[in-house]
């Protein structure tokens, strides 16, 4: 691990992958649990930390991609039902999104981290529970107006790293 670097990756370890959330077509994986409070009130269930992802990136399960941020078309079972109005962009309407929701549904404890690891490049390889893996790779492609490719959070402290085109990114 580019530990030197990146050491904030560390707080991953054990936690397991609890939410996937996505705004337009950057994604958010959530770690662990924390609630907070948005500014109108409302009392909002998150990861303890979130990795947003504005670049390339891929689960893999035993070696095959099982779910990838490409697979932004309409789901099979409402293809036949396809509204003329469809937008990619809404939360929830994608392949990618029903995918994830089940991966993460279909495993209550969550499938827990057990390795991170970064490239100087800022490739991330996260390894879950289950021979999943979670490949985010700005190496092979950003979205265009991305400044950070990627960001890891916490929402219960102040701790935040990123990786951009200016490299390592902290605060």
């Amino acid at each position: 691990m580019a530990e030197n670097n990146f050491p904030e990756l560390k707080h991953l370890l054990g936690l397991p992958l609890t939410k996937a959330t996505r705004i337009g077509q950057v994604q958010y994986f959530h770690f662990g649990k924390a609630s907070i409070t948005n500014a109108h009130g409302l009392i909002l269930d998150v990861g303890a930390w979130t990795l947003e992802v504005s670049c390339f990136w891929q689960l893999e399960e035993a070696g095959q991609v099982k779910i990838s941020f490409q697979e932004a078309e309409i789901p099979r079972d409402s293809q036949s039902f396809a509204n003329p109005e469809f937008d990619v962009q809404v939360p929830g309407n994608s392949l990618r999104d029903r995918k994830l929701q089940e991966l993460v549904r279909a495993q209550p404890e969550g499938l827990k981290v057990w390795q991170v690891t970064a490239s100087e490049d800022g490739d991330l390889t996260i390894s879950l529970e289950g021979n999943r893996v979670l490949q985010v790779q700005p190496t092979q492609g950003v979205l265009p107006e991305a400044q950070l490719f990627w960001r890891l959070f916490s929402n219960v402290s102040e701790e935040v790293v990123g990786f951009g085109a200016n490299g390592v990114e902290r605060g």
